[in-house]
């Protein structure tokens, strides 16, 4: 967080008297940490798990008299860049966005920069309206500066086609370097998840996931997919002479100062080797736990059963369903709720962020480390929170339960349908009931939904067809009671009679799709004594759910309905993805 530069005095002000999120002693230990390690006192105060850094960054804005902007590369327009040259956006760490009649609304990394602003004053003549922004979102506008990417993509593969006509090794390798820069630049600036490189008969495509769809941008030529493939595994350390076994690997890319962390994974097919960069952006690392979508009354079931002793809290749900965001966003919590003082260790498969004062380790099959090998491993080093990337079969399973029962407190996954699965899942894997009913305190399951453009979001009449199938469901008066109770839903004799839902019209936002970005729904199974003594029975799974929905448990239907109804989501999006 070079650049910055928030004064000691400030800081100690805003986290210490105003906010008073940290004591005297915690300020004086992160302040040493900042000079032992000479980086920015607020940096030393993130690295140190304490606070998130756009809790930081927003009341910093709030005490400098800015305006704080958690800035989206959707957010810039063109007109707005350009103003001002690349090299002087890079040069000070700042990227023009907006211009509203003689305004020019500025991000900044140092919005205190008077030089700056009356430069760009002089310059532009327009009235800067600075912003603090994040670093990483500033450098990630900055690729915009390389005009329409979609086009240099696509000049990218002539360029590359023509090379390999040619017939000059250096020259190609250079340009398939190249085109791979430009296939990660597009990913950074659509904000991708996924890129997806498959080999067909006739051509090879390029496909980005971005908010959870798969969208088509590329079609390569097939002589193109050998050395770009061999350039992807080369820069991931894979090996190129191997053809017929999948593998995979990691690089990190820099494009240009914003960097990402790319997980590959090559897989043999009948067109050649397809591969699948997951991209894992380091702007992310950080994530707290209430900007999950949790509502205020699961938030505090969620933080009440993290705070306990010992126990286990599973997260449920498929794969790309935000089950690892969730893990992360509570181990940052519970670093800052132990006040740093609780030895957290993890095993993971692999390690996708690194986190402050968290002791990681990796799965790693060829030196004899599995989850169970690794966990019992981590028991022998005094943990008192332990984060298991995936429980996956019955020794596992055995460990993390005993874990849980000697006073540790654990954290994982499990593949199941719902929150309650959960039970049935464990006394399948052979786990004792009384261990499952001693051990297990919260089941969180979840999806992900695609959330509605803000930019363009508009009300319309539901589909007659969703209406009907909500009235038919069986828990259709529950759900009812449900949002009555959460104030989203009037108490009158008929609450869907001319219900209004949300969707998004389509705008240059977001690309026309009418979406921008997911929000998580869940589902929470707190296991109470009602539910303790089922399970200690040995019931089936169709009655520990019905007990739990007894006692209060919001599906995750109810959940997805209730973001339906405040224009989160649309109604077919819920549909989708809860049962």
């Amino acid at each position: 967080m070079a650049g910055l530069r928030i004064e000691d005095a400030e800081l100690h002000t805003l986290l210490v008297q105003r906010l008073e999120i940290l004591d005297e002693g915690e300020f004086e230990r992160a302040r040493k940490m900042a000079t032992r390690l000479r980086i920015p006192l607020e940096r030393a105060v993130i690295e140190r798990g304490r606070v998130p850094v756009n809790f930081i960054l927003t009341h910093v804005a709030e005490m400098w008299g800015v305006g704080f902007v958690d800035l989206r590369v959707s957010d810039v327009k063109p007109e707005a860049l350009a103003l001002l040259t690349e090299e002087y956006a890079r040069q000070h760490m700042l990227l023009p966005f907006d211009v509203d009649g003689d305004r020019l609304h500025v991000a900044m990394w140092n919005p205190r920069d008077r030089q700056a602003i009356d430069e760009i004053e002089r310059t532009t003549r327009h009235r800067v309206v600075p912003y603090l922004a994040p670093e990483a979102a500033i450098l990630r506008g900055h690729l915009l500066y390389r005009g329409n990417l979609r086009e240099m993509l696509e000049r990218a593969i002539a360029d590359e086609s023509l090379t390999l006509v040619q017939q000059q090794s250096a020259v190609a390798q250079r340009s398939t370097a190249e085109l791979l820069t430009r296939i990660l630049e597009y990913a950074a600036v659509a904000r991708a998840s996924d890129i997806h490189i498959e080999p067909y008969e006739l051509e090879a495509i390029v496909r980005y996931r971005i908010d959870g769809a798969l969208h088509e941008v590329l079609n390569l030529p097939p002589p193109m997919l050998t050395p770009l493939v061999a350039h992807i595994k080369i820069v991931s350390r894979l090996r190129i002479d191997e053809r017929r076994a999948p593998q995979d690997g990691r690089f990190e890319a820099d494009l240009g100062g914003y960097k990402m962390d790319m997980r590959v994974s090559s897989l043999p097919t009948m067109w050649g080797e397809k591969i699948v960069m997951r991209v894992l952006s380091r702007e992310s690392l950080v994530i707290d736990l209430e900007d999950l979508g949790l509502v205020a009354r699961d938030y505090e079931i969620v933080l009440r059963n993290l705070l306990r002793p010992f126990g286990m809290v599973l997260i449920t749900g498929p794969t790309g369903s935000g089950k690892t965001t969730s893990l992360y966003s509570m181990l940052v919590r519970l670093g800052i709720e132990r006040q740093s003082v609780v030895n957290i260790s993890t095993i993971e498969d692999p390690i996708e962020y690194t986190l402050p004062r968290v002791n990681q380790m990796a799965v790693n099959p060829g030196a004899g480390v599995e989850f169970a090998t690794g966990l019992r491993a981590l028991l022998r080093q005094d943990p008192d929170i332990i984060m298991v990337g995936e429980i996956r079969d019955r020794e596992t399973a055995e460990i993390a339960v005993r874990a849980a029962l000697v006073g540790r407190l654990l954290i994982s996954t499990l593949h199941t349908n719902d929150a309650t699965g959960v039970v049935p899942r464990l006394l399948d894997m052979g786990i004792e009931p009384f261990l499952v009913a001693s051990t297990l305190a919260l089941a969180l399951a979840q999806r992900l939904v695609r959330r509605i453009c803000v930019r363009c979001r508009e009300s319309v009449t539901p589909d007659p067809a969703l209406v009907r199938s909500l009235h038919a469901r069986p828990d259709f008066d529950r759900t009812l009671e449900v949002l009555r109770s959460e104030g989203i839903l009037g108490s009158g004799t008929d609450p869907l009679g001319g219900l209004q839902m949300f969707r998004g019209r389509g705008c240059p936002q977001c690309n026309g799709s009418g979406f921008r970005g997911r929000v998580a729904v869940f589902e929470l199974f707190e296991v109470d004594d009602a539910v303790r003594a089922l399970i200690m029975d040995r019931r089936d799974a169709s009655m520990i759910r019905a007990a739990a929905v007894d006692q209060g448990m919001k599906t995750m239907f109810q959940d997805g309905l209730a973001k339906a109804l405040l224009g989160e989501t649309p109604l077919e999006e819920v549909f989708r993805v809860a049962l």
